[in-house]
């Protein structure tokens, strides 16, 4: 059982609500992603850390160096 209309001048009038619909969602999107785009363009870089500790391969992985963030 389809909940769409069976006669063709109403399945025609919901295809082209639904191309407006659509049309307006599409553009809606394109909106979003630009405002999200100049979002991160503002958002600076993160600093880098101070410092860094460097852990060796094995099962305790214990530390081998520490580095300065410069």
């Amino acid at each position: 059982m389809s909940v769409l209309p069976p006669d063709l001048p109403r399945l025609r009038t919901l295809a082209t609500y639904l191309r407006g619909e659509l049309s307006r969602t599409e553009q809606a999107l394109a909106a979003a992603e630009k405002r999200e785009a100049a979002t991160t363009r503002r958002q600076p870089a993160p600093e880098p850390p101070a410092w860094l500790v460097e852990r060796g391969i094995g099962v305790g992985r214990l530390p081998v160096r520490v580095h300065a963030g410069d």
